[in-house]
């Protein structure tokens, strides 16, 4: 996701403790979910070591109605106490769905609940429809997905699969066999909305996306480009933004993937001008480069390292992420996860917190 000093005085560690409940058969199953609990040690913003905990309970639902009927729920409520002011967990949205329930303490303690999904989906020859509570998933990128126009994640999210979607409706209609259009809208507060259409041409090994997007504040044009070759894929995207007081800029990333040696590596150089995507970690840096490189390798019994590094062009503190999992048993996880923050010269990335997790999953 490299040999480097690992300093302790820096990050969190912590526990999770998964259980499955009654309901459900091991197939076809109605619900499916999580629940963790994660105390553990952080340093905050102004060097201070505080103790933290942090609780989830997880739930969703995937089924099959009738004949080209389905629908989609996905949920969570997170439980968050520390003993010193702690950033939020992960998440920075820019718009609240129908289900924004949120309790917060001046330490940064939170209680929360969120609505993630909860769609029908309509599937029948050559169209597609999903309407309600929905995220479409668009890019292509590892690091960071410019083309997600509704919701992209920050990159340097602790919990990477977590995200949140809008009330809407999206349609997909597959013109020929590799080629599709796509199209979506999200209601925001006071009957906004915006809008994003999409021409995807897939072909043998190559596909390329043309996107507009109409967004509250911003129109964008964009393009999402990858090749998969025998031994190695490509991918470039990239979005120009052209703001309400004529003002344009833009974000594009660029990366390179292969495996040797049964070892999965990544490579990627993401361009941020308007100084937002890496939310509060970057101190609002604009102009800024990024190098993401990671790698993957999965031993026998289920042991699996995955470190990652982030280093911005302009200089400053590099990030360092390790993470390492182990499958002891079926369906259990002990995964070993930091952030940590080498070089004290001020840069993009120098508002990182450095923590470090111990987490125990069941998933069922």
């Amino acid at each position: 996701m490299r040999n480097f000093w690992f300093p302790l005085i820096l990050t969190g560690m912590g526990t999770c403790l998964s259980f499955s409940p009654c309901w459900g058969e091991e197939e076809g199953k109605a619900f499916s979910g999580e629940i963790s609990v994660e105390p553990g040690i952080f340093q905050g913003s102004d060097c201070q070591t505080g103790v933290y905990q942090f609780s989830r309970f997880e739930l969703e639902s995937h089924q099959d109605l009738i004949t080209s009927l389905s629908y989609g729920f996905e949920g969570q409520a997170e439980w968050q106490t520390s003993s010193i002011l702690m950033n939020p967990p992960d998440h920075d949205f820019g718009v609240e769905n129908i289900l924004p329930f949120e309790v917060k303490d001046e330490n940064g303690g939170f209680f929360s609940m969120e609505l993630y999904q909860a769609s029908l989906k309509f599937a029948q020859g050559p169209v597609e429809f999903t309407a309600g509570l929905f995220k479409p998933s668009w890019g292509s990128s590892r690091f960071y997905k410019p083309t997600d126009y509704f919701y992209p994640l920050q990159p340097l999210q602790w919990n990477m699969e977590i995200f949140q979607g809008s009330e809407g409706l999206d349609a997909k209609s597959f013109l020929f066999d590799d080629l599709s259009l796509e199209g979506a809208v999200r209601w925001l507060e006071d009957w906004n909305s915006e809008w994003v259409l999409k021409l995807v041409n897939k072909g043998i090994g190559i596909t390329a996306t043309p996107s507009f997007a109409r967004l509250l504040n911003k129109n964008a044009m964009g393009l999402e480009l990858s090749g998969t070759f025998p031994d190695f894929q490509l991918r470039a995207e990239g979005v120009d933004w052209f703001f309400n007081d004529g003002s344009a800029k833009a974000e594009w990333t660029i990366g390179i993937s292969t495996v040797r040696k049964s070892i999965a590596y990544t490579l990627e150089i993401l361009r941020d001008e308007t100084g937002t995507i890496l939310g509060g970690v970057s101190a609002g840096a604009p102009n800024a480069t990024y190098l993401y490189t990671s790698m993957e390798k999965t031993f026998q019994g289920d042991w699996k390292i995955s470190p990652a590094l982030v280093k911005g062009f302009e200089g400053g503190p590099f990030l360092f992420w390790p993470k390492a999992s182990w499958g002891f048993a079926p369906s259990w996880e002990l995964e070993l996860q930091g952030q940590v923050k080498l070089g004290t010269v001020p840069g993009p990335l120098s508002l990182v917190q450095n923590r470090l997790g111990i987490s125990t999953a069941f998933s069922f």
